[in-house]
């Protein structure tokens, strides 16, 4: 199964009081209704949780806590950001990505 929506907006948390696993997480959110929630493992020698979709437009992807900045430098100076859900023939290849950049663009200001 592949699926893919554009990010319209994000929210980010950092948790406290939380003893084991994720303490950060993003929320991707499509302009239709989608949503992304993307997990940082803090431990970088725990094994990820492939992507998972719940169901319809739900989506969980895992990174590590050292992935979190690069992500969200991404998610706010890049568009547009797609966000695609692909588990076909058992490989689950999902990701968060830019569309085509032109060479030499540099960031916004």
């Amino acid at each position: 199964m592949r699926e893919s929506f554009i990010a319209h907006s994000y929210v980010f948390y950092h948790w406290s009081s939380r003893k084991n696993g994720s303490k950060t997480n993003l929320i991707i959110k499509g302009a239709a209704g989608e949503k992304c929630s993307v997990w940082f493992e803090t431990d970088p020698q725990a094994e990820l949780h492939p992507a998972q979709r719940f169901e319809e437009k739900r989506y969980a992807f895992y990174y590590y806590q050292w992935q979190f900045d690069h992500i969200l430098d991404m998610l706010r100076n890049e568009k547009p950001i797609t966000v695609e859900f692909n588990d076909d023939e058992g490989f689950n290849n999902s990701r968060i990505g830019t569309g085509d950049e032109p060479v030499g663009e540099g960031e916004e200001s």
